[in-house]
């Protein structure tokens, strides 16, 4: 039985369909190497499914005594400070304010104000700690305004909350600073 080539551990640019991991070089090196090869796919296969169905199901939510950033006990000195209407995330007066604890488990919002709707910030993520990546419409103050060039040409349906509006373009849509 052969083993993977030199080539294949270093310029592989085919990956094994059913297991979608090991690498090789050619079709001659996979055929090759399947006797050794099969079982470790069948396992990653296994794991593949696994991973897929855990992110697939949803969230149990969280214990509504406890702060779900830190899992400090609530009490009357120590009271929860906010708690998202979607998910059921709780969270501290610290949690809530810190930016990497204070993001619920909603990927469009966070403690019920849409993501589409706030100033792009780098710690508003999806729950599972990916970047939000929809669009923005910021509502702003009266007397603020990104610049005309940061909005795409025309008004269009938000993906995210279906209101017609004038949308940042892509490259805007990161955390903004002036």
């Amino acid at each position: 039985m052969q083993m993977p080539c030199e080539v294949c551990y270093k310029d592989a640019t085919r990956v094994c369909s059913a297991c979608k991991y090991t690498r090789y070089c050619s079709e001659a090196c996979q055929k090759a190497n399947w006797k050794i090869h099969k079982k470790g796919c069948e396992i990653q296969q296994m794991l593949n499914r696994m991973n897929d169905e855990h992110a697939a199901a949803p969230r149990a939510r969280p214990n509504p005594k406890r702060c779900t950033g830190c899992s400090a006990r609530f009490t009357e000195d120590y009271p929860c400070d906010g708690e998202c209407p979607d998910c059921g995330y709780v969270a501290c007066e610290s949690c809530i304010c810190d930016n990497s604890n204070g993001t619920c488990y909603c990927p469009n919002s966070n403690f019920g104000n849409k993501y589409c709707q706030m100033e792009p910030r780098y710690y508003h993520t999806d729950g599972n700690g990916k970047g939000y990546g929809g669009d923005r419409h910021p509502e702003l103050f009266p007397d603020e305004a990104y610049p005309e060039d940061f909005y795409e040409a025309e008004p269009r349906a938000c993906n995210n909350c279906g209101e017609v509006t004038k949308v940042l373009k892509k490259e805007y849509c990161r955390e903004i600073r002036f």
